[in-house]
């Protein structure tokens, strides 16, 4: 048996566990700590995957670090703090032209940090003979690669974020269990980058807030926003020799702040929204179609944090020359932890096995969860048949939080750390953002249906899976169904579609609330209070049932509910 530790200890920290190929666990660092987007060593990420497993550090054979430099550690609570820190190494980087080569500067400055992220691991009681690391973006592409193939043809394997070990995107063709680089793409020149720094321009927080300049942006005028787009195109383009995005500005893409707010002034907040999506969209699909038609091959797969960007995933999955899209789950950088653990399989000689689900965290246990309800005086239940409680409370208009299973791992939540409704009544945006989730209020929320009924509701004409929120469709004449679920601005929805057998028990809700009003479609949201990350344990289920206007929570075998 062979068991690889797969860590990542950067910006989203997280550690994921593989025994014999298949990955078991994983766990982000942010669930334990409870400090959103936690920056720095997992230490009880790591020792949770192994205590889930029944292992102990000296059952480990590879402790295997994802990317080969991270930026020095920093307060894990300023996430904009870690943002500046990636300028700082971009202003260090730059030094190299004193040593006489920006790559023997790379590598010094990059050995030493290997060093000690090896002795922190060290710490925790691992062999530091063990620590192997891997490349940033070589590690994404095995995630993409490795966890979602189908079979042993051949795929086209495409990473892209704000940066990695110098790189912000690559590209690969996989085959047979093998992947062959074809392309690189320099962190002067990264897109991610350009999105981070709108975004921080904006007034929102840089690698975190993205996705809300994403959700503003169909609410600007078609033309306003080509105008905005025109704006972002003078800064990056597709070099039509090498097919790689190129900077058309001689400052690298990570200092452009200033040429952005020159650039942008007077300009509306919701056209540049719009812009900078118009042209991420654009840039995108003719890299994409760019080679998918040099190399033949016209399934792809995608890693790395712009893939995050759902609106653009959709785009480029509608593509006539793509004929399969699919982008890892939560694929920002913590999910490099699963992409390591891979990794270090394949070196012992193990093949890696594609992901049957994402719930790979811990389940609650039943007396704990009894002990969180009694300390708080709440009302407790165990019902016999629990998804016919909850589906009934649903289709009555209530709103259901679950704590309930194996907690899943990413951004996005799947069902057993959610909150639920009936989406039919626009009303319940409103009702959940006074609530709990305190969300502008022009962001959207998410629908969740079994995929085999998914093609009521959602455009599909492909076939694309997506179990993990990962992709965007738009709506069919049946949204009024799900209208709380839908983008008010131009009726897509991100849906999770789940898998038969992924999830019984949440498959078991959705079934019975069917059954009851003829609508196979709930509202899924995650189950957190805003700013904070996703709840993990009972107890922080409880607390936030307590400090919010939910009444009815799911936690483990219990249906629990506020006293009147």
């Amino acid at each position: 048996m062979s068991v690889c530790l797969g860590i990542y200890d950067g910006h989203n920290a997280a550690a994921a566990l593989a025994v014999d190929g298949r990955v078991i666990h994983a766990v982000q660092e942010e669930r334990l700590a409870r400090v959103k987007n936690f920056f720095g060593p997992p230490e009880r990420a790591a020792a949770q995957v192994l205590e889930l497993a029944g292992l102990t550090p000296a059952d480990v054979d590879r402790v295997c670090l994802a990317s080969q430099y991270v930026q020095t550690p920093r307060d894990p609570r300023s996430v904009a703090q870690a943002f500046e820190a990636n300028y700082e190494f971009q202003l260090r980087r730059r030094t190299a032209r004193w040593l006489g080569s920006r790559a023997a500067y790379r590598r010094l400055r990059a050995g030493q940090r290997m060093d000690e992220r090896r002795q922190v691991v060290a710490g925790w009681g691992f062999d530091a003979e063990r620590v192997t690391f891997y490349s940033h973006h070589r590690t994404h592409a095995t995630s993409a690669y490795f966890g979602l193939r189908r079979d042993d043809e051949a795929y086209l394997v495409v990473t892209l974020d704000g940066g990695g070990d110098g790189l912000s995107g690559s590209v690969w063709r996989a085959e047979g269990g093998e992947l062959e680089q074809l392309a690189t793409m320099d962190q002067r020149d990264s897109l991610g980058e350009i999105y981070a720094a709108t975004t921080h321009l904006l007034g929102f927080m840089p690698l975190e807030h993205e996705y809300k300049l994403m959700g503003m942006a169909p609410y600007a005028e078609e033309s306003y926003a080509q105008r905005a787009a025109e704006v972002f195109s003078r800064y990056l383009d597709l070099d039509p020799n090498s097919l790689c995005l190129r900077r058309r500005v001689p400052e690298p893409l990570t200092r452009i702040g200033p040429r952005l707010q020159r650039d942008l002034e007077r300009q509306r907040f919701d056209t540049i929204c719009a812009g900078l999506q118009l042209f991420t969209e654009q840039v995108m699909t003719r890299w994409i179609a760019a080679w998918v038609e040099r190399a033949g091959v016209r399934r792809v797969l995608a890693a790395g944090g712009v893939f995050m960007n759902v609106k653009a995933n959709k785009a480029v999955s509608e593509l006539d020359e793509v004929e399969w899209f699919e982008a890892f789950p939560s694929c920002g950088d913590e999910s490099l932890a699963l992409g390591a653990a891979w990794r270090g399989a394949l070196e012992a000689g193990d093949q890696p096995l594609p992901l049957e689900h994402l719930y790979l965290g811990s389940s609650p246990a039943e007396e704990d969860c009894r002990g969180a309800a009694d300390i708080a005086g709440l009302a407790v239940e165990r019902p016999a048949d629990m998804a016919a409680r909850v589906a009934e409370l649903l289709a009555e208009g209530e709103i259901v939080a679950r704590a309930a299973g194996p907690m899943e791992f990413g951004a996005r939540a799947l069902g057993n750390r959610s909150i639920l409704a009936d989406p039919v009544n626009q009303d319940v945006v409103r009702v959940i953002n006074q609530m709990i989730k305190k969300r502008d209020f022009w962001m959207p929320f998410a629908p969740v249906a079994l995929r085999r009924r998914a093609d009521a509701y959602f455009d599909n004409p492909k076939g694309l899976t997506s179990p993990y929120m990962m992709n965007t469709f738009d709506s069919t004449d049946r949204r009024g169904e799900f209208m709380a679920a839908v983008h008010n601005a131009d009726l897509t929805a991100r849906p999770q579609l789940v898998e038969d057998g992924q999830n019984p028990p949440y498959e078991a809700i959705l079934e019975r609330f069917g059954a009851l009003t003829g609508r196979h479609v709930l509202l899924n949201t995650s189950f957190n209070l805003h700013g904070y990350p996703i709840v993990c344990s009972p107890s922080e289920a409880v607390v936030v049932l307590q400090q919010s206007g939910l009444r009815r929570l799911v936690v483990g075998p219990l249906l629990v509910s506020k006293q009147d």
